[in-house]
């Protein structure tokens, strides 16, 4: 079966969670495939992690100012600047059969094979080790886990999961340079020392993604079911009840 792959534009973060958010929802529609969606945002913008405390975005001085929407997956928090974010939706008997870690893995080691084309090394996180457990940093990309992407041992490249009756959501983010409002995080361009099109790395890495699935992606755009859905996600769910609820 066939998986359907997106190209988005640019949009503010409640649309673009809500968008993710509908796509799983219909994610066990019958006959439908995997969905593998590549998109930006139309501003610097804050995405917590589910598990994140609204209160503790003061302490990241740079990102204060940027608006801020919560994720319905995991993780720490990301300013979305000089990067490319995606979202891979899956049916329950797709991610029941293959497993959760695999799709981390076929992401981003293929993400890893890419950038070796584009002359930029990146290498598999081994884990963060096993030590005295101390509370996580705030930003997404100051963590490490179990197959991160990393380039010159700094976070390039993370993902997280949220399970649901439909099937899964990951969401991930890479990132490309290093922004304004998170200036302490290199990405890509400033660690391996070249341009990367994100249009064009998106693209390459999706075809990729697809023969180590073993599927054939089909460009397409949502549905007009979707785009109700997440309208109606973006008015009723993704606002600041949400953002605060904890």
């Amino acid at each position: 079966m066939d998986w359907r792959l997106i190209f988005d534009q640019p949009a503010e973060g409640t649309w673009n969670m809500s968008l993710d958010e509908a796509l799983l929802e219909t994610a066990g529609k019958a006959g439908q495939g995997g969905c593998l969606r590549f998109y930006f945002w139309s501003q610097p913008t804050v995405s917590l992690g589910y598990f994140q405390r609204y209160e503790d975005r003061r302490f990241h001085v740079g990102s204060r100012d940027c608006p801020l929407v919560r994720r319905a997956t995991g993780g720490g928090a990301i300013v979305h600047d000089v990067e490319l974010t995606y979202s891979l939706t899956v049916p329950v008997r797709d991610h029941v059969h293959a497993g959760l870690r695999v799709f981390y893995d076929v992401l981003h080691r293929a993400l890893i094979e890419e950038l070796a084309t584009l002359g930029v090394t990146a290498a598999w996180c081994a884990g963060a080790g096993k030590g005295e457990k101390r509370e996580e940093p705030f930003l997404c990309f100051q963590r490490r886990c179990e197959g991160d992407v990393l380039v010159g041992g700094m976070k390039i490249g993370g993902s997280a999961q949220r399970r649901h009756r439909a099937g899964l959501l990951q969401h991930g983010s890479v990132l490309l340079g290093r922004s304004p409002s998170a200036p302490e995080l290199p990405g890509i361009e400033d660690l391996g020392k070249i341009h990367v099109d994100p249009s064009e790395l998106a693209r390459r890495w999706a075809y990729r993604i697809g023969d180590r699935i073993g599927v054939a992606l089909a460009v397409t755009t949502p549905t007009e079911e979707e785009l109700l859905l997440a309208r109606l996600l973006q008015q009723n769910k993704f606002g600041d009840p949400w953002n605060h609820r904890r």
